[in-house]
């Protein structure tokens, strides 16, 4: 049976237990473990990493870029109780980790993040909002919004399933910036299931990046990725999975 979450306005106070949000009260070091959530991509076969051998292929990621690694969130937000309980973990994680400052809206970006950051909206009683890859960009990289004006009182606070680089981050910000007639009051932080950035630590100018798995995955442009040096293939990991992780067509 699932747990069912109940969250009063997270933010509105200073929580010193998160057990008055109805989520069970765990040692801090088993409620930030890396480990479940990991065996839950690897069973949702969500996970791959390239084992060194030239003949297997690698991944060619949407920028273009190479890399020895991926983890495909949709293969496990397309079960909406697996998209709970990973939303469950981050809430608690935040609060574990000291935020307290009010909210009003969590907002994500298209496609993924729209029902990871709708789950987490609902858990913190606020409204929500994504970003829409726009339609007249050929490169499908840039973003607009679409979802209404946000007072310069309300703040915002970013969800994203995953994050390589600084991009969508610092995208889905300028969307709702540029849309809106006033500043937005975004949060200083970003929450996530997935932070694969090329090197830890990591700086995005003063965004503090709380997430569920945290990875050093390289990326290179194909003239200096050392993979396509021995002669792997890149292989787009949507629509290429089973060979990319296998081998085999």
């Amino acid at each position: 049976m699932l747990e069912i979450t109940r969250i009063v306005v997270l933010f509105q106070c200073k929580w010193k237990n998160p057990s008055v949000l109805g989520l069970k009260p765990q040692p801090k070091e088993k409620a930030v473990n890396e480990k479940p959530v990991i065996e839950m991509f690897e069973d949702c076969d969500a996970i791959w990493m390239h084992d060194g051998n030239p003949k297997m292929p690698h991944a060619e990621l949407t920028t273009g870029f190479c890399s020895n690694g991926y983890f495909d969130c949709r293969r496990v937000l397309m079960y909406p109780w697996l998209c709970r309980k990973l939303a469950e973990r981050l809430c608690y994680k935040m609060v574990m980790e000291g935020i307290t400052n009010y909210v009003h809206w969590s907002a994500g970006s298209s496609y993924s993040a729209i029902t990871f950051s709708y789950e987490l909206a609902g858990m913190f009683r606020v409204k929500h909002g994504f970003t829409e890859k726009d339609p007249l960009d050929p490169i499908g990289k840039k973003m607009i919004w679409k979802g209404g004006v946000i007072p310069p009182e309300e703040r915002v606070l970013q969800i994203e399933e995953l994050i390589t680089t600084s991009h969508t981050l610092f995208e889905v910000r300028r969307a709702i910036q540029e849309a809106n007639p006033n500043p937005v009051n975004f949060l200083p932080v970003v929450g996530c299931i997935v932070h694969r950035p090329k090197k830890l630590p990591v700086h995005y100018e003063g965004i503090k990046i709380i997430s569920l798995i945290e990875k050093e995955i390289w990326t290179e442009k194909p003239e200096n990725c050392p993979l396509c040096k021995t002669g792997s293939r890149r292989l787009r990991p949507r629509g290429n999975w089973k060979e990319l992780t296998t081998g085999k067509k």
